[in-house]
C-alpha cells in the first residue's frame, strides 16, 4: 500500500526504526529521568503521608476539640501537598518530553489555566477558596457530626477541593466544598433530647405526668455521664385527635441526644405498662339514624 508522498508503509517503519534506533540512547535517558520524577513525587508523597499520619497518632492524647483541629489541618495539608507535588512532576515530564524548561511549562500552564478559568473552571477555584476559609473559620473538624445544606453525617476528611462524610448507613458522602452553602455543626454545643408522650384522654393526666417523672428521673441516675440537665416534664403540648401529648426535654452532652431519647422512651413506655395506663389509638363515634317510613311505627 502506498502512502500519500509515494512512500509505503514499510518504509515509514523502516525510517521511524531507523529515527529510534539513532535516538535510543537520548530516549532511555528521558526515560530515566522520568521515571525518577515519578519516584522522586512518590517518595515526597509518602514522607508527608508518614508524618501527617505521626501527627494524627500524636493528636489522640490531647483534648477532643484540639485533637479533631489537628486531624483537619493534617487532612488539608496532606490533600494541598499531593496538588503540588502532583503539578511540580508534571512540568518535569513534559519538560523531559521536549516542552521546554519547568519555567516555559509554567506559564504555558499559566495560559492554559486562565484559559480553562474563562470557559468554565469558576467552580474549582471556587471549591478550593471555600475550603480554605472553612478550614480557617473553624466551622468544622474531622470528626465532627455536622449538616451541609441536605446532607448529614460524620467528616471523616476534609481536602483542598471536597469534604468527606460518612453518614449512619456507612456511605461515604464527597461534597464539593464551593456548593456548601450552610453548616450545622452538632459537636459543638450541647445537644437536645425530646420526646412526644401520647397519653389517652380516659387518663388522669396529673397521674400520668407524676408517673413520667419519677420514670425520667430514675433513668437519668443511670445516664447521668452524658446529661447536661435533668429531664423535665414540660407538660401537654397538644390535644391531638385521639391522644394527650405531653413533651419530655433535657440537655445532653453533643450528639448523644439520640441515646438519651431512645432511653427516655423505654422508660417511659415500662412505668406506663406498671401503672397500667394503656396507649391511646384512634377512636370514632358512629350515630345511626333511624327514618320513621309513613304508615309504620320506629324500631
Amino acid at each position: 500500500m502506498t502512502g500519500i508522498l509515494g512512500k509505503t508503509i514499510t518504509e515509514y517503519f523502516n525510517d521511524f526504526l531507523s529515527t529510534l534506533a539513532e535516538n535510543s540512547g537520548l530516549l532511555f535517558w528521558k526515560g530515566v529521568g522520568i521515571l525518577l520524577v515519578i519516584l522522586g513525587g512518590k517518595l515526597v508523597l509518602d514522607l508527608i503521608s508518614r508524618m501527617t499520619a505521626r501527627q494524627i497518632k500524636k493528636s489522640e492524647d490531647m483534648p477532643e476539640m484540639q485533637a479533631r483541629r489537628v486531624q483537619t489541618m493534617m487532612t488539608m495539608t496532606r490533600s494541598t501537598f499531593r496538588y503540588i507535588v502532583y503539578g511540580i512532576c508534571a512540568l518535569m515530564i513534559l519538560a523531559q518530553l521536549g516542552f521546554g524548561n519547568a519555567i516555559n511549562n509554567l506559564l504555558l500552564s499559566a495560559g492554559i489555566g486562565s484559559l480553562a478559568l474563562g470557559i468554565g473552571a469558576q467552580s474549582l477555584i471556587k471549591d478550593v477558596v471555600t475550603g480554605f476559609f472553612m478550614m480557617f473559620e473553624k466551622q468544622f473538624s474531622v470528626g465532627d457530626y455536622v449538616k451541609l445544606d441536605d446532607v448529614e453525617g460524620t467528616v471523616t476528611a476534609t481536602a483542598m477541593r471536597v469534604t468527606y462524610l460518612k453518614n449512619f448507613a456507612g456511605q461515604q458522602i464527597i461534597i464539593p466544598n464551593g456548593s456548601i452553602g450552610r453548616v450545622i455543626n452538632y459537636s459543638r454545643t450541647d445537644s437536645l433530647a425530646k420526646i412526644t408522650v401520647g397519653t389517652p384522654y380516659e387518663a388522669d393526666t396529673r397521674q400520668v405526668m407524676e408517673v413520667l417523672d419519677q420514670a425520667v428521673k430514675a433513668y437519668a441516675e443511670e445516664v447521668k455521664d452524658i446529661l447536661v440537665e435533668q429531664p423535665k416534664i414540660q407538660g401537654i403540648t397538644d390535644l391531638a385527635d385521639s391522644s394527650v401529648n405531653i413533651t419530655v426535654v433535657c440537655r445532653t452532652l453533643p450528639c448523644r441526644h439520640w441515646e438519651v431519647e431512645r432511653g427516655l422512651r423505654l422508660a417511659v413506655k415500662e412505668a406506663l405498662d406498671e401503672a397500667g395506663i394503656g396507649i391511646p389509638y384512634p377512636q370514632q363515634d358512629i350515630h345511626l339514624k333511624m327514618e320513621k317510613k309513613e304508615g309504620s311505627q320506629p324500631n
